[in-house]
């Protein structure tokens, strides 16, 4: 089909100016539907209309029509102000920078376009949702550049607004995406989850044993750094990221990566040194580096896996000399783990292998010694330090010929993701 058979199958069906141009969008550059319309109006008696036609210079001056005869919008158009004005009034308590405006035309608007198509094509046409998405999208941007002078531009992959325009029900669904600040921690005193942790009893719902907090551990690490972070951002609540996560009784020293995500912040303009400084003045929970990051970071973080390096204090059953434990020298290499009795009830029962990178220690009493141990992502150190029955072999008890227990434990340092080594 040409120009001239698509215009000879529109004639008159009743198309106010948008609704006849849109069947044209495709033709041209630079140019709203209407103009598309009107450059066909003007020249259709004069001579064959080409793709070439449809330049800017060829805008006659005309009035656009749009009223309630059109019959597919059933004049829409002429309220694009008020849809507008709706949009920006639902985006008043929020800060954003980038925007993605959408609507949902009125369902008989849709079928009636629908219905024309199959009779006369989809050649160059877009579709009124299209258009009136562009159209909003236009008047919002300026509105928000006069009324609060806001510089904003659109995001089609990951907006921070995504306000959508039910025009049949006349309000505007909002979606507000995450805010995601990226960093690393460290975990200063003992007893401390990473996360929230519900209680046992009652599973979050509070009970006499949780003292009716709903929480097993009173706070977490997660929760002392988004409480200043919830203030900032005036957000609905916070998800905690981290790469890995080290034990309740074990003290963090070695910086360890994560990403705070807040829901539905209103405000993203943030001082994050500041924030940073009142997150460390807990003198429980120190945080470096805080910067603003990408959704793809959540992913790569919860997926990395860093050596890391731990210092433990070992009780042993016997007393010993400091010459027995050069013993322990032969720990170095691969070790086979099963599922350590003490998560066996939520992991899957399988044997791991993993390497001991390097092994160090210190006699400090006759029944108790320091370890040092670099191993690979995944390693259980109670558990090689112990033997957990025989769950990990070879262990520190193996080879020291006694039982030994972890009495306390400190990740030391994490291996750094590139771009980061020096945190």
């Amino acid at each position: 089909m040409d120009i001239e058979e698509k215009i000879d199958l529109l004639e008159g069906r009743g198309l106010c100016d948008h609704c006849f141009g849109r069947q044209f969008a495709r033709l041209g550059r630079g140019l709203e539907n209407y103009e598309r319309a009107h450059i066909i109006y003007d020249r259709k008696e004069e001579e064959e209309i080409t793709e070439k036609d449809f330049v800017r210079e060829n805008i006659p001056d005309r009035e656009v029509e749009c009223d309630k005869s059109c019959t597919i919008c059933s004049g829409l158009f002429n309220h694009l102000e008020r849809f507008v004005k709706r949009v920006y009034n639902s985006l008043d308590r929020y800060e954003f920078s980038t925007y993605l405006v959408g609507n949902r035309p009125p369902s008989e608007v849709v079928e009636a376009e629908e219905e024309l198509w199959e009779e006369t094509g989809v050649q160059w046409v877009e579709p009124i949702k299209s258009e009136l998405n562009r159209l909003i999208g236009k008047g919002l941007e300026k509105k928000l550049e006069d009324e609060r002078g806001l510089d904003v531009d659109v995001d089609f992959k990951r907006a921070d607004v995504n306000p959508v325009l039910d025009i049949e029900h006349d309000r505007v669904e909002l979606q507000i995406n995450s805010l995601l600040i990226h960093g690393f921690y460290n975990k200063l005193e003992r007893g401390i989850p990473q996360t929230k942790w519900p209680c046992g009893n009652c599973r979050g719902k509070g009970c006499e044993e949780c003292d009716w907090t709903g929480k097993q551990y009173q706070e977490s690490v997660e929760e002392i750094v988004a409480e200043p972070v919830i203030e900032a951002t005036k957000g609905l609540e916070t998800k905690f990221h981290g790469a890995g996560r080290e034990d309740v009784d074990a003290k963090c020293l070695g910086k360890r990566e994560f990403v705070v995500e807040i829901l539905e912040p209103e405000k993203r303009d943030l001082d994050l040194e500041s924030i940073q400084k009142e997150i460390n003045s807990s003198e429980k929970v120190e945080v470096f580096r805080l910067e603003f990051c990408e959704k793809d970071m959540v992913e790569k973080t919860k997926k990395r896996r860093s050596n890391k390096t731990y210092r433990a204090v070992v009780d042993t059953e016997e007393e010993f000399e400091a010459e027995d434990l050069d013993v322990l020298q032969e720990l170095k290499g691969t070790v086979h783990q099963k599922t350590p009795s003490r998560v066996d009830h939520r992991r899957a029962s399988k044997t791991r292998k993993r390497d001991v990178l390097e092994i160090s220690w210190k006699k400090t009493g006759e029944k108790e010694f320091e370890l040092t141990v670099k191993g690979e992502a995944g390693l259980y150190i109670k558990e090689l330090i112990s033997g957990d029955r025989e769950k990990t072999k070879p262990s520190v008890s193996e080879k020291l010929g006694m039982e030994t227990v972890c009495r306390e434990l400190d990740v030391v340092d994490i291996e750094k993701p590139e771009g980061y080594e020096d945190v």
